[in-house]
């Protein structure tokens, strides 16, 4: 008799990096494919001067070897396994046998590292599926080379598709986050249904999404649902979250307020955010300059196609890219601008920027005059205003800065109103640190063991109450 089965790699007791497997009959479902946002050779993992990164040629044994990875070769390009096999993996995971799969493939969520940053060392010809929105932005990640291609035989779906693998279905559902294409995914075999929310939340542009993925869980009936628990835990400070409205709101205001330069960090990821203070510039009359990567991004990106961008006034925005920031054997269609002509009018720019390229604050403050009415927005949730090393910047130079950016992740009391509304039969919090902290509103839980294999009704018969 044919039985569903999870296998849970990471994501399980960390925030980020979920690698977890849906297998039947053989036939098996990874998601996602990333490294976890605090895994060692992250470089945002130690926080000096001189970051730590994984070895040059020896990035997938090293994720391997550290656990960062599914132990998985059949998932892996030999090339890059450089001889690692499963015999020398197993000590790693406590000597647990891995499940062997007659046939695998891959589910990606979304567009950020913790999700995705294994692609490149992808076994060639292997299916990767994801939303067609996912797939144009990794298109231009991989142009603005950020990432090296993948060999790996991409799938972009649309919204509500279902793919049949024969033992079993997966329908992908688009949800809000803080990128183009993040979707869910509902599992179908003949004895169970499995919900995977990925990363989601409400207070984005597209609540009406997250009620959507509710409304068609509770028609079909989930045995488990498995959601992302990120803010679960962390304090009040994470609990309140500003819409995505107020958040360009207070950039107009910005906009308004600089009678100098106005500079932002955003995530070259979030093209809907980057869409609405482009158009929301220029608009008001400024002249667009952006940082070459994320031109690069933007350009290959939109080309491709986003469907949330759909007739959106700032594909049409006049773009300049800055001077000396286009990456080696990147080609694009806007003209290059020197730093010492958006110097003489900064009243008229608006510069979307990357932190490296502080230097430039350097020339662009000191000449051509109006010192002291520069504004710095950070509209994501990177680098922020009393960061030592940009407040340092912004005292020299009399910037003002403004923290303007929200959360791509739900809040804990919305969390346990989607397990509430959807009443599955069992909830396994991932994506989290604090699991145990998640109120799941009666609903039965389980917190799986990183490595560990269970059959689906293993796990309901488990699960505890809470």
């Amino acid at each position: 008799m044919q039985q569903d089965n999870l296998t849970f790699f990471g994501g399980v007791d960390e925030s980020g990096g979920v690698q977890i497997v849906y297998e039947r009959g053989g036939k098996a479902l990874l998601f996602d494919f990333g490294t976890a946002h605090h895994c060692l050779l992250d470089p945002a993992y130690l926080n000096t001067s001189d970051p730590v990164r994984p070895t040059p040629g020896r990035e997938l044994r090293q994720y391997l070897l550290g656990k960062m990875a599914p132990p998985l070769p059949e998932l892996y390009s030999p090339e890059h396994l450089q001889g690692l096999d499963t015999e020398t993996l197993r000590p790693l995971w406590n000597d647990r046998d891995f499940p062997k799969y007659a046939d695998i493939g891959i589910f990606i969520g979304h567009m950020h590292q913790d999700h995705m940053s294994l692609l490149p060392f992808a076994r060639k010809g292997i299916p990767v599926f994801m939303h067609r929105d996912a797939y144009s932005l990794y298109r231009g990640i991989v142009y603005s080379r950020q990432y090296p291609d993948t060999e790996a035989s991409l799938v972009p779906c649309d919204d509500r598709s279902v793919l049949d693998f024969g033992e079993f279905s997966v329908q992908i559902i688009e949800m809000d986050h803080n990128t183009p294409g993040s979707s869910a995914i509902v599992i179908e075999s003949p004895e169970h249904k499995i919900a995977v929310t990925g990363d989601w939340r409400l207070h984005g542009k597209h609540p009406e999404r997250i009620d959507r993925f509710i409304e068609l869980c509770r028609r079909k009936g989930i045995d488990i649902l498995i959601t992302e628990g990120t803010r679960v835990g962390k304090g009040a400070a994470f609990q309140n979250s500003r819409t995505e409205a107020k958040s360009l709101s207070m950039f107009s205001a910005v906009l308004d307020e600089s009678e100098g330069l106005v500079y932002v960090q955003t995530s070259p990821r979030d093209l809907e955010r980057m869409a609405d203070l482009i158009q929301m510039a220029a608009d008001k009359g400024r002249k667009i300059v952006m940082d070459g990567s994320i031109a690069a991004i933007w350009h290959t990106a939109t080309r491709e196609g986003i469907a949330a961008l759909d007739n959106h006034p700032a594909l049409l925005a006049s773009l300049q890219i800055m001077e000396g920031t286009i990456p080696d054997g990147v080609r694009l269609p806007y003209e290059t601008v020197l730093l010492e002509e958006v110097a003489k009018r900064k009243n008229e720019c608006l510069y979307v920027m990357r932190f490296p390229n502080l230097g430039h604050w350097i020339e662009l403050e000191t000449l051509g005059g109006r010192r002291g009415d520069s504004h710095y927005v950070q509209a994501d949730n990177s680098i922020k205003p009393d960061n030592p090393k940009l407040a340092q910047f912004l005292d020299v130079f009399g910037i003002t800065g403004h923290a303007i950016g929200n959360k791509g992740h739900a809040a804990p009391d919305e969390i346990s109103d989607l397990i509430e509304r959807i009443a599955p039969r069992m909830v396994i919090p991932v994506h989290t640190l604090h699991r145990e902290q998640l109120d799941t509103r009666g609903v039965k839980v389980y917190f799986p063991e990183r490595g560990e294999t269970r059959s689906i009704s293993e796990l309901l018969a488990a699960a505890v109450a809470r």
